[in-house]
């Protein structure tokens, strides 16, 4: 099967289209690989382009007016990116990035509002994923003004084990994030990230290694969340 195709077809939000639809919109698509660290596009270009995440991660960024880059989301294979271009936006508003080597299937802006307007419940199902989005953006901003650093990685940890880590044998949860990106996500500088990190290695909370983090106590680093969230509101 032609691999566009495929991927329509086992992709949620087209799953459930007719047959000479998802083959429509497959031949309207096109699937781009790209090395990590490239980007799809910069913010401020125009917004002409919805991307799906075949393979590999993608982040998006925004950057600060002193050019300092904080990570709004990563996302994994079956997400949908771009999609902003169907609210109106005209330019980016922020940048996205391949955070491993990568495949998306990109669909032109114009091709994807004429299947919306075919199908409304999927326009719906639009609506309700930038509205998740957003929510989801809001609790991370207060995190980040309410939150001691601990606090912000112990929840960040959690949230990305949550959809994006890998269960091992011994039921640890292997996320494979660099400490970098870690650092861009809670808005620290990577030292307090790595001293942070230390910390919770001590308490036999997380391992590291290589662009790879293993949450190894899951229930001590929600306990980790609460002690330290406690500590701010009594200080």
């Amino acid at each position: 099967m032609e691999p566009r195709l495929w991927y329509i077809r086992n992709a949620d939000m087209f799953s459930w289209l007719r047959e000479d639809e998802q083959m429509e919109l497959a031949k309207r698509s096109e699937m781009v690989t790209c090395k990590r660290n490239s980007r799809f596009f910069f913010a401020e270009e125009p917004s002409d382009n919805i991307f799906l995440v075949k393979q590999g991660r993608v982040k998006l960024l925004r950057a600060s007016p002193e050019g300092r880059e904080i990570i709004l989301d990563i996302l994994g294979p079956g997400e949908i990116f771009g999609e902003l271009a169907l609210t109106g936006e005209e330019r980016r508003s922020h940048s996205a990035e391949a955070l491993d080597d990568a495949m998306v299937c990109i669909i032109a802006r114009k091709d994807f509002e004429e299947l919306l307007r075919r199908h409304p419940e999927m326009a719906l199902r639009v609506l309700k994923l930038i509205g998740l989005r957003r929510r989801e953006l809001e609790m991370r901003l207060e995190d980040l003004v309410f939150q001691p650093l601990a606090g912000r990685l112990a929840i960040t940890l959690m949230w990305q084990a949550q959809r994006l880590g890998v269960t091992e044998g011994d039921g640890s949860i292997r996320i494979p994030l660099a400490q970098k990106d870690l650092a861009f996500l809670i808005g620290a500088s990577r030292e307090a990230v790595a001293e942070q990190l230390s910390e919770m290695k001590r308490l036999g909370l997380v391992k590291t290694s290589y662009r790879t983090i293993r949450i190894i106590d899951h229930n001590g680093l929600k306990n980790f969340v609460r002690r330290h969230s406690s500590e701010t509101t009594h200080t």
